[in-house]
């Protein structure tokens, strides 16, 4: 059953200023999804960021109506994390499936993100991250195109460490994501990656 309080903190999210729903989420769902991803494999820094993703994706959900509480909080945020995970997992394969390729000194196939990051899109490309900002722009294309670490950029950035870096990287594919979806022309001559399908 749908609790009132839970309707209260749905109410709130729908607001301009969502900075105490969100910290509201945190204190109620945040160990939950630390102890999900971690009995999945993760590490509580995997859960971190599974769960930082989740709360956008359940405000953009809310916001556009495509979630209006018929289920509990905590069960969508639950399964969001799940998709989420599941998706990362597969990246991490590809990653080290591409790693033993290249030792082997054979050819690698791209995945989704990256193939969006080609130099085939060059001038779309271009034009695309030249909307985000600098930041993001080399931000997106430190890690996806040259294929950097987060611990290998955050030297070329101020940011106080690792994970506020990946904070930073989660809000511009978010912009990016944002972007397209306003520009069809762009996404369907770049054909992205469907981000945070659930």
């Amino acid at each position: 059953m749908i609790t009132s309080t839970q309707n209260e903190l749905l109410f709130e999210l729908k607001q301009p200023d969502i900075e105490k729903p969100v910290r509201k989420l945190y204190e109620y769902y945040f160990e939950g999804t630390i102890a999900q991803i971690c009995a999945a494999g993760g590490t509580r820094e995997d859960g971190a960021d599974i769960f930082q993703e989740s709360v956008l994706v359940l405000v953009e959900k809310l916001k556009t109506g495509q979630f209006r509480g018929e289920s509990s909080i905590k069960t969508f945020l639950s399964g969001i994390a799940r998709n989420l995970w599941l998706f990362e997992l597969r990246t991490r394969s590809r990653r080290k499936s591409r790693e033993v390729l290249y030792m082997a000194g054979e050819n690698t196939v791209q995945t989704a993100e990256e193939s969006f990051f080609t130099k085939n899109n060059t001038a779309d490309l271009v034009a695309v991250l030249g909307e985000i900002g600098d930041t993001c722009k080399k931000i997106l294309t430190g890690f996806y195109y040259d294929d950097k670490s987060m611990k290998d950029m955050l030297a070329d950035f101020d940011y106080e460490n690792e994970q506020v870096l990946r904070n930073k990287k989660s809000k511009c594919m978010k912009k990016l994501k944002e972007f397209l979806q306003s520009n069809t022309t762009l996404l369907n001559n770049l054909k992205p990656i469907s981000f945070y399908e659930s």
